[in-house]
């Protein structure tokens, strides 16, 4: 049996979320006839599935981020193989995601690859079927809530952080650090901006920290070899407290200092730097 230590708080919600609205007790989730596990569809995927669609998309205009113009429909054909045809991994919808009155157009695509990649494009409205490019989600297995917010998760980012990417530290002792990898993204007047944390969630990572610089040191041979995922997830509790505590670098450097102890410090901290430099290169909150 898996332990929900190893599950990301916010992710436990939703699920919770989607148990609460179906009105079904967590002890007597259903099967089906061929005896598979019934398990509800991502609110993401639900966002996109159940939302307002372009009757023409060739008529809705597109100003991206490199300030080239294209139009909704040539920009879906760009996602697919071979340009020929709709991509099975893109998909759009109109939103009013910060309540103003106007609707704002999404856009999700996979590019494919190991364990990569998902993306969320969001147009703002600027005239009558015309939308610039406004916010980028990158490589996050992101959740859109029934809220309209944006749960963004940091284990694809991280997932290859001296480690493999299904690797990830176990604890079962009972005072075990608890798993932390999400922040939470709202979308307000052509910016996403990230919901700030609070003093219990300041406890929880420094605590997670604390547990976690007591571990033993895993000395690593080559720039190939992995650890047990304890690095990995070190820079989890790292990147959660740089975004929800004001992107104070200097001050994410200080904690790494005071909990990782052992003599890989420079290099660890180095790498943890260089990832969040394309996390930040890649997104745009």
């Amino acid at each position: 049996m898996c332990s929900l230590k190893n599950i990301p708080v916010l992710v436990l919600a939703v699920l919770a979320a989607l148990l609460c609205r179906a009105q079904v007790p967590a002890d007597t989730l259903m099967f089906a006839r061929d005896s598979a596990l019934d398990i509800p569809t991502d609110p993401t995927t639900v966002f996109f599935q159940e939302g307002e669609k372009s009757k023409s998309p060739g008529k809705i205009l597109l100003i991206l981020k490199d300030r080239k113009t294209r139009s909704l429909s040539a920009l879906m054909k760009s996602f697919a193989p071979d340009e020929n045809g709709p991509s099975p991994y893109a998909d759009h919808a109109f939103s009013d995601m910060d309540n103003d009155g106007k609707k704002e157009l999404l856009i999700s695509n996979f590019t494919g690859g190991a364990h990569c990649c998902d993306e969320i494009y969001v147009f703002k409205n600027i005239a009558p079927n015309k939308y610039q490019q406004a916010a980028k989600l990158f490589a996050g297995n992101t959740i859109i809530t029934k809220e309209k917010e944006f749960i963004y998760d940091f284990h694809e980012q991280f997932g290859y952080f001296f480690t493999c990417f299904a690797c990830g530290y176990e604890d079962s002792t009972d005072g075990a650090p608890l798993s932390i990898s999400t922040i939470l993204l709202r979308y307000n007047r052509g910016k996403m901006l990230v919901q700030p944390g609070d003093p219990e969630l300041k406890t929880i990572i420094l605590d997670n920290l604390d547990k976690l610089g007591e571990q033993p040191y895993q000395p690593l041979e080559d720039d190939i070899a992995q650890d047990n995922g304890l690095r990995k997830e070190i820079a989890l509790n790292l990147v959660v407290y740089y975004y929800s505590f004001g992107k104070n670098l200097a001050e994410t450097r200080q904690l790494f200092y005071k909990y990782y102890k052992h003599p890989d410090v420079k290099k660890t901290w180095a790498a943890f730097v260089k990832q969040l430099q394309y996390l930040q290169q890649e997104n745009d909150f």
